[in-house]
């Protein structure tokens, strides 16, 4: 068993600290802020017992040790951060399908952030979250910053050419997976607006407007129904996904 330190603690503590303030569910505003101050405590000072801090450069003095703090709280950060962007495609996904389906002015406060998100948003946004839940997603950004020591030492971290270019290519990812999910809502609407509009030309004397938005809206909701075992099975496949980039980040931040 390694020895309590207070450098230790102090440099898990503000590693920890950054994953809190990005990470889904740990970054919750749900959660008070006591609170969240009592677990990043509580599991700073157990990690210092077990994991070994490795340090890429000696601390000489206390400027030296409040940038290594700063550069801790960017690190976990940026290791929550990759989750949350997965979130952040699905939470885009439901807002593509609001607009085709006529809910595009409704929002509603999501909890996890205290801003406002689609109605569909928040919907496939819960249930991202109940999968990310179930399959310990939690457990493994935890089980990250124990193990990213070994590949980021302190005041070791690197930003090259290779950090950036992973990181625009998840960013362009997340705007494919929107547009993925979104898909077969998009689709099954457009289709009844194509038949709406046949229905305009032989039947004049309907008024499509009126029979138009509730069909688009039930059709929508059909649609959204026959996909969830769908979604929750690519939920779990793009979470996967996302833990490799995270692999990944680490490696070339370290």
């Amino acid at each position: 068993m390694i020895p309590f330190a207070l450098d230790t603690f102090l440099l898990l503590f503000a590693r920890i600290t950054g994953l809190f303030l990005s990470a889904p569910i740990f970054g919750s505003r749900q959660i008070p802020a006591r609170i969240k101050a009592l677990i990043i405590v509580v599991l700073a000072a157990s990690l210092a017992y077990f994991v070994p801090v490795e340090y890429s450069q000696v601390i000489i003095n206390e400027v030296h040790f409040l940038a290594a703090i700063f550069i801790e709280i960017l690190i976990g950060y940026t290791l929550g951060f990759i989750i949350y962007i997965l979130f952040g495609a699905i939470q885009l996904s439901g807002q593509l399908m609001d607009m085709q389906m006529g809910f595009g002015i409704v929002n509603v406060v999501d909890p996890q952030t205290g801003t406002q998100i689609p109605l569909l948003g928040n919907l496939t946004q819960t249930l991202a979250l109940l999968v990310y839940l179930a399959v310990d997603g939690h457990h493994y950004l935890l089980n990250a910053i124990a193990q990213s020591y070994k590949l980021i030492p302190v005041l070791g971290l690197h930003i090259d050419a290779g950090f950036t270019k992973l990181l625009v290519e998840i960013t362009v990812y997340m705007f494919i997976i929107a547009v993925k999910i979104a898909t077969p809502i998009v689709i099954a609407v457009l289709t009844t607006d194509i038949a709406m509009g046949f229905i305009a030309r032989t039947v004049p004397q309907m008024n499509v407007f009126i029979v138009g938005l509730p069909l688009k809206i039930l059709v929508g909701l059909v649609a959204l129904f026959l996909m969830l075992p769908v979604y929750i099975w690519l939920y779990s496949v793009l979470l996967v996904r996302f833990y490799e980039y995270l692999d990944r980040i680490m490696l070339l931040m370290g």
